[in-house]
């Protein structure tokens, strides 16, 4: 057998304990475009069997949602809608209906 230290010495590289970047599958989808790309199959393929939605919603999340993400900023497709159609959208520290301040 080899010893553990040469071969970490030779073949392994130093890892960061964070994450800065997304973690990518073949360099161009990242891992949450493959889980919903999954969740397509799943839902259209497997349960519903409906071959034509199934293909356009995974040319549409694997094809143009990594090219959306990557020419805009990060969090388009949460902030767009929320601008652009004047959506409400309260939460703990901003509720709706209540004039009571919750936050400092």
């Amino acid at each position: 057998m080899r010893k553990q230290e040469l071969l970490k010495a030779k073949h392994s590289s130093l890892v960061s304990q964070t994450i800065d970047s997304p973690i990518m599958v073949f360099d161009f989808w990242e891992l949450s475009d493959v889980f919903i790309a999954l969740f397509i199959i799943l839902i259209f393929g497997v349960l519903f069997y409906s071959w034509g939605t199934m293909f356009t919603l995974l040319v549409l999340c694997l094809g143009a949602g990594p090219a959306i993400k990557k020419k805009y900023p990060k969090g388009i497709f949460f902030h767009w809608p929320h601008a652009r159609l004047r959506m409400g959208l309260p939460g703990l520290i901003n509720p709706r209906g209540n004039e009571r301040r919750f936050s400092d």
